[in-house]
């Protein structure tokens, strides 16, 4: 089998088609539903113990300028968190159509929490120069979050730019920040490499599954289908026909089977060749399967130069009513180079019109529908008949 070209992989650019993309961006929007509440259950878990903690460390009266800042810091972040909560389920529920807003959602919100940690980091120091709150928030997020490389940039430059100029606004005068601007800067750097790696890792662990899935498809479709007239083969009948039968049964509907032959196919190969025989079998197939009800009705390549029909919900009138336009629709093909060559075939038809809520193996109903068309040969060829009750 010849493989189709793949779309580019290289290891700094994964491109995706239009088609793609929305697929990524859409299993992206998935997997941040499954996991972003508890990530912003957690939070909120987390502020509000803080909470409690300051006021149980000031019993309750918040006396300190200092207690009462980080308050309403914990109180902003667990607003923020139950905001991007109650979005996310209401986005959740428009889904697959707001699976952009849900990724904008989490951006969003990412930005917030290391802008509120680098508030914090910057408010601490008044007693030390502990700038752990937002390298902590830094790489988790990093770690975490979907940002596309852009984003990462913008959001790390930009919030590292801030605490360079915020920090000695309350350190103590004199203080060297030497240290804590290289460690920030590293930070905001690795951070910025880990999104983008995760970003571009991500993208083409996507376009390879999507991939194996086209390869995986383009396989069951060989297997399952007969090569020289593109239809269902026996294959394809043998995974199918239980879940029929189960869905008509359920509905105590009859199930139509038709076996179709081609009237002396050996003698017409014989006489005009294989390639003229392969030509005339694409071309009956053609015929037989156009107007058929997709999903309710189906052709299936048999054998040779048999075709079976399967009519779910047909009844025994309309599989007769069936039957002869499949004759007539035979008979008026032309099977040469144009409408005057004389070359045509007829053919025969065995019906069986099966209840599978009666109990009837569908193996035997086709055996049935065989018997029939045995019974249509004898009887003269190009014509239908139906299995003896």
């Amino acid at each position: 089998m010849k493989n189709a070209p793949n779309p580019p992989l290289s290891r700094f650019r994964c491109s995706l088609t239009p088609e793609q993309e929305q697929g990524y961006t859409l299993s992206r929007a998935k997997l941040t539903l499954r996991f972003s509440p508890l990530v912003l259950l957690a939070i909120i878990a987390m502020q509000v113990y803080n909470l409690l903690y300051a006021f149980f460390y000031t019993k309750g009266q918040l006396h300190t300028t200092a207690s009462r800042v980080y308050t309403v810091l914990y109180l902003l972040l667990v607003t923020a968190a139950v905001l991007a909560l109650l979005l996310g389920w209401r986005l959740k529920i428009r889904m697959p159509d707001s699976a952009r807003q849900i990724l904008q959602l989490q951006a969003g919100f990412s930005f917030f929490l290391i802008l509120w940690s680098a508030c914090v980091t910057v408010y601490d120091q008044r007693t030390s120069q502990d700038i752990s709150v937002y390298l902590i928030a830094a790489l988790t997020l990093a770690m975490l979050a979907c940002f596309t490389p852009l984003q990462a940039a913008l959001i790390y430059g930009s919030v590292t730019l801030v605490l360079y100029g915020a920090l000695p606004l309350f350190q103590p005068p004199g203080t060297d920040n030497y240290g804590v601007y290289v460690n920030m800067t590293l930070m905001a750097v690795m951070s910025v490499f880990i999104c983008c790696y995760r970003y571009y890792l991500e993208r083409r662990h996507y376009l390879e599954q999507q991939i194996i899935a086209q390869q995986n498809q383009a396989l069951r479709e060989i297997a399952t289908h007969d090569a020289l007239t593109r239809l269902p083969n026996r294959r394809f009948l043998d995974n199918k026909i239980p879940h029929w039968y189960r869905r008509c049964a359920a509905r105590d509907a009859e199930i139509c089977f038709m076996m179709i032959d081609i009237d002396h196919f050996k003698q017409y190969n014989d006489a005009y060749g294989h390639p003229q025989g392969d030509e005339c079998l694409r071309r009956v197939a053609w015929r037989l399967e156009h107007g058929l009800v997709s999903g309710q009705e189906f052709l299936i390549r048999y054998g040779g130069e048999e075709f079976l029909y399967v009519g779910l919900g047909v009844s025994a009138p309309q599989s007769q009513e069936k039957a002869e336009a499949f004759c007539q629709g035979i008979r008026q093909l032309v099977t040469g180079y144009s409408d005057q060559d004389s070359r045509r075939v007829t053919v025969s038809i065995g019906i069986y019109v099966a209840r599978p809520a009666g109990g009837i193996p569908w193996a035997e109903a086709i055996d049935r529908a065989d018997q029939a068309l045995y019974q249509a040969k004898h009887n003269g060829r190009d014509r239908w008949e139906v299995f003896p009750e």
